[in-house]
């Protein structure tokens, strides 16, 4: 096990006389040392060693050293396998590194400073649920990394699908549980963190509560089912003088006939986007991976009707769309965003009754209408990929997994056909 002791390191003097009071950490033989950002004389480290004729200036010294060292030896004593590269990360953060939820929490401050605010949100909502179920069950608001086992999590996700939370802030809402993809989608927070803490030492791969015979996030079993062509005909021909519900039904048009096109995207969709007979984007959701992957749009006549009546007047710079202001920031561009989606999908929930097609229509129904629709058409998995800009197949798979009943039970009685 590692030793930690202080140690007053006179191999090089200041011009005031004084030496650097360190930290020598010894493990296998090996020693690094560590400064504590304390510089006295050869006397005044005595002093501090034993306490004896102490001054105050000095006692202030030795009060903060021993807390240095307590946390030192704590820091060793929590560490699964001990290297010099955590030891220091460690003792050089202000925050616990034992502690799962301080851990996410800091994470939540690094999204925050890239402008990564929809993530940082996901991150921040899972500390806050995770606290609230160890605080109810174990009366500590916080989680040791060891002490997250696949049994905790187990008991964890059975206690969160059952926890019930308010959808809007006034209140009037009624009481709805987390669904399972909500909690996967804060487990999967959870695990890279603990990820995270594995790639770099802080916790042994053995202790990693994720994998293969331990805990395996669950996936929704609930898929939104794609809209049938001729639902989106109905949607698409939906006469209104409700203004609402005609930006609604025009959006959700523009972002199926787009490619799937998602809403942020649309919303920040610029004039200088279009070129001649189509315009081209990137996804935001994917640009840090795929910055260059450039996805194409033919502009036809439905979405140039769309743009001339929802869009601004065309300038050099700016959006098409008059959603998110020309130079906001990317927190206020998130904002603005999901409160034209909040606003959007109630109304699109209405036109659905109205017209008898599926009242559980969000904007995103638009995404799996098109792959769906477009793979029953006749395009291959690797144009949908491209088109509507996945970085991975199997996303592609998931969007058009979906087979309706009919075309199983057509499929069904055709198996003994000769």
């Amino acid at each position: 096990m590692a030793t930690c002791n202080l140690y007053h390191d006179k191999r090089r003097t200041r011009n005031d006389g004084l030496f650097p009071i360190k930290f020598r950490v010894t493990y296998e033989r090996k020693s690094k040392y560590i400064d504590t950002g304390f510089y006295v004389d050869e006397a005044d480290f005595q002093k501090i060693r034993t306490g004896n004729r102490i001054d105050p200036k000095l006692k202030r010294y030795r009060d903060k050293l021993i807390e240095l060292v307590k946390k030192a030896e704590d820091i060793i004593e929590g560490l699964e396998c001990f290297s010099f590269e955590v030891f220091v990360r460690r003792l050089k953060n202000s925050g616990d590194r034992n502690d799962l939820i301080n851990l996410i929490k800091e994470k939540v401050m690094a999204l925050e400073e890239e402008e990564c605010y929809a993530n940082a949100r996901l991150y921040r909502q899972a500390a806050v649920l995770l606290e609230k179920f160890n605080l109810e069950r174990f009366k500590t608001d916080k989680l040791l990394l060891r002490n997250l086992t696949p049994d905790f999590l187990r008991a964890f996700q059975k206690w969160a699908l059952t926890t019930n939370y308010i959808v809007d802030k006034k209140k009037t809402a009624q009481p709805r549980t987390y669904s399972v993809t909500t909690i996967g989608m804060y487990l999967i927070r959870i695990k890279a963190i603990v990820n995270a803490c594995v790639d770099s030492g802080e916790l042994h791969q053995a202790r990693n509560p994720f994998g293969r015979k331990k805990f395996t996030i669950p996936k929704s079993r609930v898929s939104k089912r794609p809209l049938e062509l001729s639902e989106i005909r109905l949607l698409a021909n939906y006469e209104t003088e409700d203004k609402r519900e005609q930006f609604a039904r025009d959006l959700f048009i523009f972002s199926y006939l787009a490619n799937g096109m998602n809403f942020y995207d649309i919303f920040k969709l610029k004039w200088s986007d279009i070129k001649g007979e189509e315009f081209n984007f990137v996804r935001q959701k994917t640009f840090s991976k795929l910055p260059d992957k450039r996805i194409r749009v033919f502009l036809n006549d439905k979405l140039l009707s769309i743009i001339k009546r929802h869009g601004k007047d065309r300038e050099e710079k700016g959006y098409i769309f008059d959603v998110v202001p020309w130079g906001a920031s990317k927190m206020e561009e998130q904002k603005r965003i999901r409160t034209t989606i909040a606003i959007v999908n109630p109304q699109l929930k209405k036109i659905a009754t109205t017209i008898g097609i599926n009242p559980d229509i969000s904007t995103y129904y638009a995404r799996h209408s098109f792959a769906t629709i477009m793979h029953e058409l006749g395009a291959s998995l690797i144009t949908l990929k491209n088109v509507i800009g996945h970085e991975d197949i199997k996303s592609t798979q998931v969007y058009i997994g979906y087979d309706k009943k009919e075309r199983l039970i057509e499929l069904q009685n055709r198996l003994l056909e000769e």
